[in-house]
C-alpha cells in the first residue's frame, strides 16, 4: 500500500517556488517519490495567494502550474473533484486569469452540489455554479 501525505501549503510553495533550496530539494523530494500527496482546495488557494502575493508570479503561470500538479497521478484532491477544479483552472487561463479562487471556489461548490453559490462580490466569476449577490 502506497503511503498518503496530506501537503501543507508550505511544502507546496517550496516546490513550486524552489526559492529556498534546501527546503524545495526536501519537497521535491518528497512530491517526486512514491508517495500518494493529498491536498485540499485551502492549499492550493493559500499557495496561489502566496506565490502571487509575497512572490510576484502571474496568475496565468499559477494556474498552469497548478493545473500540471493537479493532472499528476499520485495528487488527490479531498474536498474537490479533481478535474472540475483542473477545468475551472483552464477556464482562469482563457477568460479571466485574475479570478483563479472563484473557479476553485465554483468547482468546490459544484462537488457539493450546490445550485448556487451567495456572494457579496460584485465581480465573482463561475465557469460552472452560478452566483447570486445577497
Amino acid at each position: 500500500m502506497t503511503e498518503r501525505v496530506f501537503l501543507d501549503t508550505s511544502v507546496l510553495i517550496r516546490y513550486l517556488a524552489e526559492d529556498d533550496p534546501p527546503r524545495a530539494l526536501a519537497a521535491a523530494t518528497l512530491i517526486d517519490g512514491d508517495r500518494t500527496l493529498v491536498i485540499s482546495g485551502v492549499v492550493l488557494l493559500e499557495a496561489i495567494h502566496g506565490l502571487r502575493t509575497s512572490m510576484g508570479h502571474s496568475n496565468p503561470d499559477l494556474a498552469r502550474a497548478m493545473i500540471a500538479f493537479l493532472t499528476r497521478a499520485d495528487v488527490e484532491l479531498v474536498d474537490a473533484d479533481r478535474a472540475h477544479v483542473v477545468g475551472a483552472l483552464e477556464w482562469t487561463i482563457r477568460s479571466s486569469a485574475r479570478r483563479i479562487p472563484d473557479a476553485i471556489l465554483a468547482a468546490t461548490a459544484m462537488q457539493a452540489d450546490c445550485d448556487w453559490i451567495a456572494t457579496f462580490d460584485e465581480a465573482f466569476a463561475s465557469p460552472t455554479v452560478p452566483s447570486r449577490l445577497i
